[in-house]
């Protein structure tokens, strides 16, 4: 009960953030450029030798030295959901969808502990709606709110001003589900990574 409240003391304190994020998102002019999402492929990487190194490759390709343990938690769920039920929309052999270790900078390779141990949490963890399990599309961030797309009539929009503080904003950026430096936002502010993903997906179910 304690935590359910705590929860829903954290999602008001969110919502009374939204209209000042939403006036900084306005008026930030200058941005970086960037957007990563689930449907991407390129080439050239080594081979897996087992789910887990893949999982853990997937989810140090999205990852930065940056984000908290919550935020690579909640990413090791979102990727063990979609490669589950997509694997073929991966590109194994391509180090910007599957980054294993070995090919990792050391940035990545500093937080690449806290992958692993984040991805044997999430294995068994699945993401449903209507108690079937959906893929989930992401992007690395949003223009400060999520859009609709008829082909995830299961995903509802969202705001996401927080994007609006990432050096990756991007005003043109059309983030189908999750925002990727959203969840980071998140986390780091205190919500918990099934939390973070919740807010993104209000319909769907963890478990």
């Amino acid at each position: 009960m304690k935590i359910k409240v705590i929860a829903i003391l954290l999602m008001l304190a969110m919502m009374a953030f939204l209209p000042f994020a939403a006036a900084k998102c306005a008026t930030k002019i200058e941005h970086k450029s960037f957007m990563a999402t689930s449907d991407k492929a390129k080439s050239d990487n080594s081979n897996p030798s087992s789910e887990d190194k893949v999982l853990c490759g997937l989810v140090a390709a999205l990852c930065e030295n940056k984000y908290s343990s919550e935020t690579i938690k909640a990413i090791s769920i979102l990727l063990n959901n979609d490669y589950s039920l997509k694997p073929d929309k991966f590109d194994l052999s391509n180090p910007d969808t599957c980054l294993y270790v070995e090919n990792a900078d050391n940035d990545i390779k500093e937080i690449y502990p806290q992958i692993e141990e984040n991805v044997s949490y999430s294995k068994n963890l699945l993401i449903y709606y209507n108690d079937k399990n959906v893929f989930i599309p992401y992007s690395k961030i949003s223009n400060g709110n999520t859009v609709s797309d008829e082909n995830y009539n299961y995903i509802s929009p969202v705001a996401s001003p927080w994007d609006c503080f990432s050096d990756y904003l991007d005003r043109n950026a059309e983030c189908i589900g999750v925002s990727i430096e959203g969840i980071d936002y998140l986390c780091k502010n205190g919500m918990s990574a099934e939390e973070a993903l919740s807010w993104y997906l209000p319909e769907c179910e963890i478990k």
